[in-house]
C-alpha cells in the first residue's frame, strides 16, 4: 500500500488535470494526474465511496487533498462545523497528530503525483457532504469517584459556623446543606425568620445568615393555625442532596450540638419512606432551652421513639436519611409562643468542645 499524498501549486490553482505552460517562471510544470477508475479525483465523494470510512481534508503541510483515517471517535480533532475534517488533528510538520492517520491506498488503484512551487498554492474551498464526516458520540459515561458520592455511610464531622460554611460534613459532597421547614403541609401558621437575609436561589443562600451570628439563627412563631396537632418550625440537613437517600451511620456513634435556644429543642431522626411506616413516630432526643451556648452529646442508643408510637423502629441510625431540629409547641391545637434560636456547631460526639 501506497500513502496518498495530494498536489501543490503556485501561481494559478491546477490540481489533478495539466496546466498550460506559458511565460510566468511560477507556471506549475503538469505532473501525473491522480485517477481511480474513470478518471475519479480525490474528493470528499472519492473518501466515502471509495475508501470507506476514511475523511477528506487538505495536508497542512502540503496543501494537497487526501484521505485520513481517524483513529478513534475520541481522537478525530473534529472539534467545531469550522473545522468539519479534524485538520487541528494534523500537526504543524505535516505528519499524524491527534491521532489521525493518512490511508493507504493500493498499486493498482492510485498513482502518486509529483508537483513543484508549493509557495503559493492555497487549498481549494470544497465543501464537504455532510455525509462525509461522521462524529461519533463516546457509548461510555464518566462515572464520579466514590468519595464524591459517599460510600453508604454517615461520616459526620464537624461543622462549625464560625467558618460561614452552609454545609454539614455528612460523607457525602452532595449532602449535608442546611433547610428549614414549618407546618403549613398539616394546615399549621407557624413561621420561621432567619436573623439576615436567605438569598433563597440556591445552598449557599445561608452564608449570609452564619456570617451574622457565628452559627444558624432566626426566630419562631408557632401558630396553630387549623392543624390539630402541636405547631412546628425546624431545620435540618440530610446525608445526600436527595431527602430520601439512607445511610448508615454507626460509625458515627451519635452527635454533638452546640446551640442557644428559647424554647427545648426535639433533635430528632429523620427516615425517609419509613416515617409514614412508623405513623411518624420518629426517634428523637431533646435539647433543654438554653440562654448562652450549651453543647450536649448524643450517643445514637439514646434516641428513642414517642411514647404514643404505635409501630417501633429497630437500629434506626442504620437507615438515616436527615437530622432535624424541630420548634413546637407543647400542646394539640394551641399556639406555642414565639423565640429566637442559634445553632452553632454540629458534629460527632466530643468533637463540639
Amino acid at each position: 500500500m501506497k500513502k496518498l499524498i495530494g498536489l501543490l501549486a503556485s501561481g494559478s490553482l491546477c490540481m489533478f488535470a495539466a496546466c498550460s505552460s506559458g511565460d510566468d517562471d511560477n507556471t506549475i510544470v503538469p505532473q501525473q494526474s491522480w485517477q481511480q477508475g474513470n478518471n475519479n479525483q480525490v474528493t470528499p465523494e472519492f473518501c466515502q465511496t471509495s475508501v470507506p470510512g476514511s475523511v477528506f481534508q487538505y495536508n497542512s503541510q502540503t496543501g494537497a487533498p487526501e484521505c485520513v483515517f481517524p483513529t478513534s471517535s475520541a481522537d478525530q480533532g473534529i472539534s467545531s462545523p469550522s473545522d468539519p475534517f479534524g485538520q487541528q488533528g494534523v500537526n504543524s510538520s505535516g505528519g499524524q497528530g491527534g491521532g489521525i492517520i493518512p490511508i493507504a491506498a493500493s498499486s493498482s488503484s492510485v498513482a502518486p503525483v509529483t508537483v513543484v512551487s508549493s509557495s503559493s498554492v492555497a487549498p481549494a474551498t470544497t465543501t464537504p457532504s455532510s455525509s462525509s464526516v461522521k462524529q461519533t458520540t463516546p457509548t461510555t459515561t464518566p462515572t464520579t469517584p466514590a468519595e464524591d458520592e459517599g460510600d453508604g455511610k454517615w461520616h459526620l464531622s464537624l461543622w462549625d459556623g464560625t467558618a460561614g460554611d452552609p454545609q454539614v460534613p455528612t460523607g457525602n459532597k452532595t449532602g449535608g446543606y442546611w433547610y428549614s421547614y414549618t407546618d403549613s403541609g398539616d394546615k399549621g401558621k407557624s413561621t420561621l425568620t432567619w436573623n439576615a437575609a436567605d438569598d433563597g436561589t440556591s445552598a449557599d443562600g445561608l452564608v449570609p445568615v452564619i456570617k451574622e451570628c457565628l452559627g444558624l439563627c432566626g426566630t419562631f412563631d408557632l401558630v396553630v393555625g387549623t392543624n390539630p396537632y402541636k405547631p412546628y418550625v425546624g431545620i435540618g440537613f440530610n446525608y445526600s442532596k436527595s431527602a430520601t437517600e439512607a445511610a448508615d451511620a454507626t460509625s458515627s456513634r451519635g452527635i454533638c450540638v452546640t446551640y442557644k435556644s428559647d424554647i427545648a429543642i426535639i433533635l430528632e431522626m429523620g427516615l425517609g419512606s419509613k416515617d409514614k411506616t412508623i405513623g411518624y413516630a420518629n426517634p428523637f432526643v431533646t435539647l433543654p432551652a438554653a440562654a448562652a451556648a450549651k453543647t450536649i452529646d448524643f450517643s445514637w442508643s439514646e434516641f428513642e421513639q414517642p411514647d404514643w408510637a404505635e409501630t417501633t423502629v429497630a437500629n434506626p441510625e442504620k437507615t438515616l436519611v436527615s437530622l432535624k431540629f424541630k420548634f413546637a409547641g407543647t400542646e394539640d391545637g394551641e399556639d406555642g409562643g414565639s423565640g429566637s434560636f442559634n445553632i452553632m456547631k454540629v458534629g460527632a460526639p466530643g468533637e463540639c468542645l
